[in-house]
């Protein structure tokens, strides 16, 4: 099992921008639980706002040695692990001016995609992260301010406000020039996130007017144009290091157990900066226990992959009829209702066998289901109880909230166990087995508790459907004067021996 010793509380927030109308975002904090019972906030997760995609006609011909090389480019940027609920890496800020600084400034964000900003504190901020680097803007000489004002509101009362500026990045080998960002200077009560900002990687429209300046992900490939339009997560549980973010090509061989990335439907990205996946049904492996969504249809339950979420976040009817299988099955549960999760004791040794599998039903652009499997070992977070201190089992599902923007949001937890790729180009989100992960490449799971029975049951419910259906052409396309024998009536030219007495006939 992971060691988490963190929990994850669901905090719907609205962010205004400078304009009247800016756009609405809704981020969900992550918060961390010392043994004491302590709540501490980190690093949020925003949405983006609606947007639409309009590539180019057509990529241009290249040459065959330009081709290779656009396929082979790739940045790597290294990702430190904290406790397995937050992952963040270095960024370089600004150019030093003479006679000041030597170096740019350093500062530790978390990579989101569930937002599209670039923000790091102020050196004036007022009641920001005690032990954060707070950015000086003065010792910048390429800093530019831009003056606007935006202000962050959080679900648990929490207002943030910063202004806006731009400045040249570093992201790893990646160098970022004029990019748009925030500072901010003032919060309303004090936060102890362990990173000092956040890097909003969510996906960037051409065609957007916008108040606000460009994101980072569309200043990247238009300051990049070889690099090929698409970014990939390999996350471990390993605090000392081994995870990585790497802009461009992704290095399959490295990373996963499988040779390619199953990739799911795009439907639901072609209006919205959001980073979402077609999910056709959730469930566990040989319990019956699986729920699906037939009201979306074959474009399937919209899903965010969030990897400024800890945990997997379930919409309150989902979770409520999954959490039971699990709970039945493990000693001793609980429902933690600040959390939204549930807390059980470990079994005897830590031995998870008698839980099942959690299958995961993806769509893809055929209107195909593939499933992604995950092993008790992976969706079981060895954790300490707030309320005793004790080792304890987490179930990493949390109940969602009514405000949340879709039914599913699947976070770290789950992007541990697949090496996942964000392609920007085609709107798409792809998944291939993690070499992180503990099942094999290929690894096949089924939520039927029979399949056989339930196969057999299908095909018997498509011989009665035709079957129905001969009949009702058979009924639509008979001559008409024809009755039946029944009533006593027949088709012209017919008679019959006997007739028996009617009322009336209607021939």
């Amino acid at each position: 099992m992971a060691r988490a010793t963190s929990w994850l509380l669901l905090a719907c927030v609205q962010g205004l921008g400078g304009a009247a109308h800016g756009p609405q975002r809704i981020v969900f904090d992550l918060e961390r639980i010392a043994p004491d019972g302590a709540a501490t906030p980190a690093p949020a997760s925003a949405f983006a706002s609606a947007r639409h995609l309009v590539g180019p006609h057509g990529p241009p011909l290249e040459p065959p040695a330009a081709q290779n090389l656009r396929r082979s480019a790739s940045y790597k940027c290294d990702l430190h692990n904290f406790d397995n609920v937050q992952y963040h890496l270095s960024i370089l800020i600004g150019t030093p001016c003479s006679g000041g600084a030597s170096r740019r400034q350093r500062f530790r964000v978390v990579p989101d995609t569930g937002s599209a900003d670039l923000w790091v504190p102020a050196s004036n901020c007022t009641h920001c992260i005690a032990h954060s680097t707070n950015f000086n803007i003065v010792a910048s000489c390429s800093a530019r301010m831009i003056g606007d004002r935006i202000t962050f509101r959080y679900g648990d009362g929490t207002v943030a406000h910063g202004g806006s500026f731009e400045d040249d990045v570093r992201v790893g080998a990646l160098e970022v020039p004029r990019q748009f960002m925030i500072q901010v200077d003032r919060v309303s009560h004090n936060s102890h996130m362990k990173s000092d900002g956040i890097l909003g990687l969510a996906h960037h429209y051409e065609q957007d007017q916008l108040n606000r300046g460009r994101t980072f992900m569309a200043r990247v490939f238009q300051g990049h144009p070889g690099l090929p339009k698409m970014f990939s997560f390999f996350l471990t549980g390993n605090a000392e290091g081994g995870s990585q973010l790497a802009f461009g090509h992704p290095k399959l061989e490295e990373h996963a157990k499988e040779g390619e990335f199953r990739y799911g439907k795009s439907y639901w990205m072609q209006n919205t900066g959001l980073w979402l996946t077609s999910i056709w049904s959730l469930g566990f492996a040989e319990t019956g226990t699986e729920v699906s969504f037939p009201e979306h249809g074959t474009f399937g339950c919209p899903t965010m992959i969030d990897t400024g979420t800890s945990l997997m976040v379930l919409e309150v009817g989902v979770f409520d009829r999954l959490i039971p299988e699990i709970t039945w099955r493990m000693p001793s549960c609980r429902y933690l209702d600040k959390q939204k999760m549930m807390e059980c004791d470990c079994p005897p040794g830590g031995d998870l066998s008698r839980l099942p599998s959690l299958v995961i039903n993806a769509i893809d652009a055929n209107d195909q289901q593939f499933a992604l499997c995950m092993s008790p070992e992976e969706y079981i977070l060895a954790s300490i109880s707030p309320i005793t201190g004790r080792d304890t089992c987490v179930p990493a599902f949390q109940k969602g909230g009514h405000r949340q923007p879709v039914p599913l949001i699947f976070g770290m937890t789950f992007l541990r166990s697949f090496y996942t790729n964000f392609d920007i180009a085609n709107k798409r989100i792809g998944f291939a087995r993690s070499r992180a992960s503990p099942l094999p490449g290929g690894f096949t799971c089924a939520a039927d508790a029979r399949p056989t029975l339930r196969r057999t049951i299908w095909l018997s419910s498509m011989v009665l459907a035709i079957m129905s259906l001969l009949y009702v052409l058979f009924v639509t396309l008979a001559p008409k004067g024809c009755c039946s024998r029944r009533c006593g009536c027949c088709c012209p030219g017919m008679r019959l021996a006997s007739a028996p007495k009617v009322s009336k006939i209607y021939c």
